[in-house]
C-alpha cells in the first residue's frame, strides 16, 4: 500500500498521466509490491522555497507497510535520481521524507491489512 507524494512548484507536464503511471511502475518495483496497491498524488504548481529561493525545488514522501529504516539511502537515491530525471529538480533541491506504517494503521476495502 505504498504511497508516493510529490509536491513541487514547477509546472504541471503535459503528459501528467504519463508521469503519474511511471511513478507508480517506479515505487512498486522499488519496494516489491504489487502495483494495484500503489497510489501516487502529484501536486504540481505549488508555492515553494528550498533553501530560501522559490527555483525549482519539491518535497517527496513515501508511506508504506514495512518500509523498515534499513533501505532509506538506497530509497533516497533512486527516488532522487527519478525525480530529477523526470521533473528537473536537482537532487539537492528537496526533501524525501519516510514513513513506516503499521499493517494495523492503514485500511482498504473495509479492513485494515492487519
Amino acid at each position: 500500500m505504498p504511497t508516493f507524494a510529490i509536491y513541487t512548484n514547477v509546472p504541471k507536464p503535459e503528459d501528467a498521466n504519463k508521469f503519474l503511471l511511471d511513478a507508480s511502475k517506479f515505487i512498486s518495483e522499488k519496494l516489491g509490491k504489487p502495483e494495484k496497491f500503489v497510489t501516487v498524488r502529484f501536486h504540481p504548481d505549488q508555492l515553494m522555497s528550498h533553501g530560501g529561493s522559490t527555483e525549482p525545488c519539491g518535497s517527496v514522501e513515501l508511506y508504506s507497510i514495512g518500509l523498515g529504516t534499513e533501505k532509506n539511502n538506497e530509497h533516497t537515491k533512486s527516488i532522487g535520481e527519478f525525480i530529477a530525471e523526470k521533473l528537473s529538480i536537482p537532487k539537492d533541491r528537496f526533501y524525501v521524507n519516510f514513513t513506516d506504517l503499521k499493517r494495523t494503521d492503514v485500511g482498504i476495502d473495509g479492513k485494515t491489512f492487519a
